[in-house]
């Protein structure tokens, strides 16, 4: 069943699916069986195989396959960047840390990080002698 709903959130559900069961249960694994995540994998993917079709010529039978690639690569590049058509991309919100002072003091007091010390009056003092004066 999450393999098939995969196939109809991005449309690879004709006869001749672009990916195989088998790749789309790969992109499940990986990613906890999440299917948004696994869309945007699977898209990606897609994209990669279908850039490489190429049109071809047997006997009087002639397979445009690019043309068929180009279209549906247009339409996962759109899925992929589109924030009405990618669920992921409606829950993202942006984070600029360092920017509340709960933030920087959480920073300063995690001994993991490397901090810079402000130097305060106490730590600096005036030496006329250290200028050449």
């Amino acid at each position: 069943m999450t393999i098939h709903a995969v196939r109809i959130e991005l449309g690879d559900t004709s006869e001749l699916p672009v990916m195989s069961d088998e790749e789309i249960n790969y992109f499940l694994s990986k990613n906890d069986w999440n299917i948004r995540r696994t869309c945007l994998d699977v898209a990606k993917s897609m994209l990669l195989k279908l850039s490489m079709a190429t049109d071809s010529t047997v006997d009087i039978f002639s397979i445009k396959g690019s043309s068929a690639a180009k279209q549906y690569m247009q339409a996962l590049k759109m899925y992929i960047s589109d924030p009405n058509l990618n669920q992921t991309l409606q829950t993202l919100q942006g984070y600029a840390g360092g920017i509340s002072l709960s933030d920087m003091q959480a920073n300063d007091s995690n001994l993991d990080n490397n901090i810079v010390k402000q130097p305060t009056a106490e730590t600096f003092t005036y030496r006329p002698s250290s200028f050449g004066i």
